[in-house]
């Protein structure tokens, strides 16, 4: 095994020197202009290759996180920070009830008016958001001590990185005797491109989640850090360099809005600012009235840092500013529940937004 990650280090070494050469010619800068347009969507990693729920590797998508991992923007995450364990809930209930649940919702959110007039402020928004999001850690904590007893097979209360090594390859469709055989004489297997560089990149991340004493081995609370770095400060920057690293063009370690909309080599800010394109508008509006705090056009790792932190007071009030900022028609700088219920989509998602929408109307 180590013999392969060596093969494959010298090949990234190799396909980077050609790239360096082919980037000072005229053809490649043209073929830069198509490949380098969007990150391609990667693979789910939610489910291994037998189509099974993978409880090993780190899932791209973390609930209450603005950014998969694989950089392209959590399209559920003001559903999730609004509904919290209620949003799978909310999609299977009848279509009759869905006005009464958001009434029960608003009431809940209304706590600190002291005059009781059926608004939602800007720290109620913030308070609930913070509350609906640590219903998401708590799930995750309760879904990881189950999946850790299934991956902890030996029962020890640790899991070895060799232990993980033939449990990932088992469920990419490799024989288990010959993994077992492989990792006993220290010796090489063929593997499928993908498989290495995944296999590569959880042996980088089971290396930072693994605590002093440093012997790869993480107890239950390791690998929750690993699965879920939202957990972990250390976990959570580490993840915040992995998306920097990904679309950091230029290596400097800031993301410019060019950078984070992936446009091509050569483009032009204004092309940004005129485009109508929906994956350069969305990305353009989260860059710049959210990601970008100071407004320098320019984001920072620490404004990465506590772009991605989930528990962050300045994460929760950003997404209640953006929450009044899409829904607030009269400008009075705060919510009634005739506003939420016009901006359904924003709130629930577009599955039951059309209906409570017209539920709405017709009350």
């Amino acid at each position: 095994m180590a013999a392969s990650r060596g093969c494959f280090g010298v090949c990234r070494q190799l396909r980077t020197i050609l790239c360096l050469y082919l980037v000072s010619t005229v053809a490649f800068l043209g073929l830069c202009s198509v490949v380098r347009a969007r990150p391609l969507d990667g693979k789910n990693k939610s489910t291994s290759k037998n189509g099974e729920d993978d409880k090993l590797s780190p899932p791209d998508h973390l609930d209450a996180v603005r950014m998969e991992r694989d950089g392209h923007l959590n399209r559920d995450f003001h559903q999730e920070v609004f509904l919290g364990e209620e949003k799978d809930d909310i999609e299977q209930i009848p279509h009759h009830v869905i006005d009464d649940r958001l009434k029960d919702i608003f009431k809940r959110i209304d706590t600190t008016d002291p005059d009781h007039e059926g608004l939602l402020t800007q720290q109620e928004l913030q308070n609930w958001i913070l509350s609906k999001t640590q219903e998401h850690f708590q799930e995750a904590e309760q879904e990881n001590s189950k999946h850790f007893q299934e991956v902890d097979q030996n029962k020890d209360g640790t899991l070895h990185w060799d232990e993980y090594r033939l449990q990932f390859l088992e469920s990419r469709g490799y024989d288990r005797d010959k993994v077992m055989e492989v990792i006993e004489q220290d010796t090489e297997i063929e593997m499928d491109v993908d498989d290495e560089e995944d296999l590569e990149r959880d042996h980088d991340r089971f290396l930072q989640a693994d605590e002093d004493p440093r012997d790869e081995l993480l107890n239950e609370k390791e690998f929750l850090a690993f699965r879920h770095p939202e957990h972990s400060s250390s976990m959570l920057s580490l993840m915040v360099q992995e998306i920097l690293h990904d679309l950091d063009q230029n290596g400097d370690q800031i993301l410019t809005l060019l950078e984070f909309v992936s446009m091509p080599y050569g483009a032009k800010v204004q092309e940004v600012e005129d485009s109508k394109d929906t994956w350069v508008v969305e990305r353009r509006e989260e860059f710049k009235e959210v990601m970008d705090t100071d407004g320098d056009g320019k984001v920072t790792l620490t404004e990465l840092e506590a772009y991605m932190d989930p528990r962050s007071d300045q994460q929760a009030l950003n997404e209640a500013r953006q929450m009044i900022r899409v829904a607030d028609a009269n400008d009075d700088g705060k919510l009634s529940l005739a506003e939420i219920l016009d901006n359904c989509q924003f709130f629930i998602g577009s599955k039951m937004a059309n209906y409570a929408k017209v539920v709405h109307e017709e009350f």
